[in-house]
């Protein structure tokens, strides 16, 4: 029958029709010619009807699209009866069963090998990437005592291609037996068969870059399964050389410190702190400013001390129901933050190291846990340090160098202006964000294995020393953020989605947790891990705690949990009045309709007083899914943006706590790193 004289048939039982594959049978159609006939009926109107076979039409008919066929091809089909045309469709559809995986593997390895086709030529046949065929191919290459277990479901997908890192077939073989069989896991294989490499996304290779190591003669071993951003599916064999060649830059980059005159310039690619703890520091003098410096200076301090009072004074006596309220509030707001900011850079140019100072002291250059390196400026070695108390002993302030390493620990005064500051009152923010830690925890009990990667990132934070700004809202302390304190902070918590899941989840872990405290632990002990990794998640998600009172300058850890969890605010909190209209200006209100709806509130009804327009504005934002700005989805900062701020990483805001026990030496360390 001509192409396009056939249609798809009413009496096809295959309604659910998907693009996925359709691209791959139209190249083997192109490629092979169709292999199988359709099924059709004949109409009325001169066309025939396939009722076996639709997908097949769609490729015939994509390639007539491309100009691969005419619309006249002759398509062969065997003629139906009508009466008899639903049941060959079911028949046809129902008699099917899909080739295996370990099927097509071998044949496409025996295209290769014994029909000596190319890589290319058989992704073009078969309508497939050439990355699938290799990937394919390196699967078929196992040993073929896998591809029989593949077969016969004992071994899975992954395994496989954890195997296929490695290309001996006898090693394959060894490292399986080599395992216990509960420890067959694919993670499992994959750390046995790279225990001795290293990953091109380690700090190591990232510094010394893939290129440099492979052009060095370095081996390297690829994932082919990984994806091909995913730079932990690249594997670095040769580890000495790997030292060598960073060990060789990062000397290149002390020859350039040394040029500033230290008495002394270390290398080292250790990561632990714990060597070079006992060294004493040197806190970078200031010279003496010229008088138009001087001037400068005092200028920006009388205006940073007069902004500082007017936005005090604003927040203290203003109208928070006034409509330029908040607008006035952002405007001082963004007055100090410019002013401090000015300040800053000046105070920085006069920063300077003393030529006493370049004498006595040195500098560490090493890497950090990212691989980027890092220069530890004004250390003073214990001898020196010991040598320097011995002939101060006794006089009066110690000595002006061992002042600056007792004053060198406290942190610089904390910014007290917000890009954010005026957009939303203290009262509404703590709000909003009460609700989305609510969120945060009723999602993370839906996902334990995110509440156990963030478990887990919280101890490695610490073990590591890898602290960052806002990572610390998993507090496994462990200090429960539950539903009094949510209750306080969040309007109407308890009637939110979020509290009916973790009211849930409480009532029915309080029915399962045995009663008496010395009976906890033999009960957990007897408990399948399915069990303890729920009830982790719904211990890990009860510590969330990321209330906040100011909107924050960048993202944090709260936002790397939402985006982990999928979390969509919308789905959790709507902007009624009580939760939101009431507690923000008209104008704001009025803005809130226009980004949720595209339409502008009209004019006459601007005038109503608050509720009246808060009434209506609810009533047009019902169903919209508009968030307010803290509860939208929030992403990191670009990396430059991160170490522009790495410093103010370690200071506390106020009213956000305390830094953690064990946290402060860190963080004195980590302030004297930008140097």
């Amino acid at each position: 029958m001509p192409l396009d004289r056939l249609v798809l048939g009413e009496a096809n039982v295959r309604r659910v029709q998907r693009a996925d594959g359709l691209e791959e049978l139209a190249a083997l159609i192109d490629a092979q010619g169709l292999l199988q006939r359709l099924s059709v009926v004949a109409q009325d109107d001169g066309r025939f009807a396939v009722v076996a076979g639709g997908r097949r039409l769609r490729a015939l008919q994509l390639l007539a699209e491309r100009g691969r066929l005419a619309g006249t091809h002759p398509v062969e089909c065997r003629l139906c009866d009508a009466v008899q045309a639903r049941q060959v469709s079911l028949a046809e559809n129902s008699g099917r069963e899909a080739m295996h995986p370990a099927d097509q593997m071998v044949a496409f390895r025996q295209l290769i090998e014994d029909e000596h086709l190319s890589v290319a030529q058989v992704a073009q046949r078969f309508g497939v990437s050439v990355l699938s065929v290799e990937r394919r191919l390196r699967l078929a290459r196992l040993a073929p005592r896998f591809i029989a277990m593949y077969r016969a479901g004992e071994i899975d997908n992954d395994q496989l291609q954890a195997l296929a890192l490695i290309d001996d077939l006898q090693a394959q073989e060894a490292v399986w037996d080599g395992l216990r069989p509960h420890d067959r896991s694919a993670w499992r294989i994959r750390d046995a068969v790279t225990a001795e490499a290293c990953s091109a996304d380690s700090r190591l290779a990232r510094f010394v870059g893939l290129d440099a190591y492979e052009a060095e003669g370095g081996a390297v071993r690829r994932d082919l399964f990984a994806s091909g951003e995913d730079l932990s599916g690249i594997f670095l064999d040769d580890l000495p050389r790997l030292h060598a060649l960073a060990m060789e830059r990062l000397r290149g980059h002390a020859e350039a410190v040394r040029t500033e005159g230290w008495s002394w310039v270390e290398v080292t690619l250790d990561t632990d702190r714990a060597a070079w703890r006992g060294f004493g520091f040197e806190a970078q003098g200031e010279r003496a400013p010229t008088p138009e410096e001087a001037q400068a200076l005092a200028g920006l301090e009388a205006l940073a001390l007069t902004s500082a009072q007017a936005l005090d004074a604003h927040q203290t006596d203003g109208d928070p129901e006034a409509d330029d309220f908040e607008a006035r509030e952002a405007q001082l707001g963004g007055a100090l933050d410019e002013v401090e900011d000015k300040l800053e850079a000046a105070r920085a140019a006069l920063r300077q190291w003393s030529p006493e100072q370049l004498a006595r002291a040195g500098a560490l250059v090493r890497l950090d846990s990212r691989g980027e390196v890092v220069v530890e400026r004004g250390l003073v070695r214990p001898a020196d340090r010991a040598a320097r108390r011995s002939v101060a002993r006794g006089a009066e302030g110690a000595g002006e160098g061992m002042a600056a390493e007792d004053e060198a620990a406290q942190p610089s005064q904390a910014r007290t202006g917000d890009a954010a500051r005026g957009a939303f009152s203290e009262r509404l923010m703590r709000d909003l964000s009460a609700h989305r830690t609510a969120a945060l925890q009723a999602a993370l009990l839906q996902q334990p294995h995110v509440a156990l990667a963030a478990l887990a990132h919280r101890m490695a934070e610490t073990v590591f020393s890898l602290y960052g700004p806002g990572n610390d809202i998993v507090r496994v302390s462990t200090r429960v953020c539950g539903d009094g304190t949510l209750a306080q902070a969040a309007t109407d918590h308890g009637d939110s989605r979020a509290a009916g899941v973790l009211g849930q989840a409480e009532g029915l872990w309080g029915d399962l947790l045995p009663g008496k405290p010395d009976a906890l632990f033999a009960w957990l002990l007897a408990q399948p891990q399915e069990v303890l990794l729920d009830l982790l998640a719904y211990c890990t998600a009860r510590s969330v705690d990321a209330i906040r009172t100011r909107m924050p300058s960048r993202a944090d850890m709260s936002d790397a949990l939402a985006a982990a969890l999928g979390l969509d605010m919308a789905d959790w909190w709507q902007p009624t009045q009580r939760h939101y209209l009431l507690h923000v200006s008209k104008s704001a209100m009025c803005e809130a309709v226009r980004e949720a709806t595209g339409a502008e509130v009209p004019a006459p009804l601007t005038s109503l007083k608050k509720p009246a327009l808060a009434a209506h504005c609810a009533s047009q934002l019902e169903g919209t899914r508009w968030l307010p700005l803290p509860l939208r989805a929030r992403h990191a900062q670009s990396e430059e943006n991160e170490e522009r701020e790495e410093n103010a990483a370690s200071e506390t805001a106020p009213g956000e706590g305390a830094e953690e026990e064990g946290e402060g030496e860190e963080a004195d360390a980590d302030r004297r790193t930008q140097g």
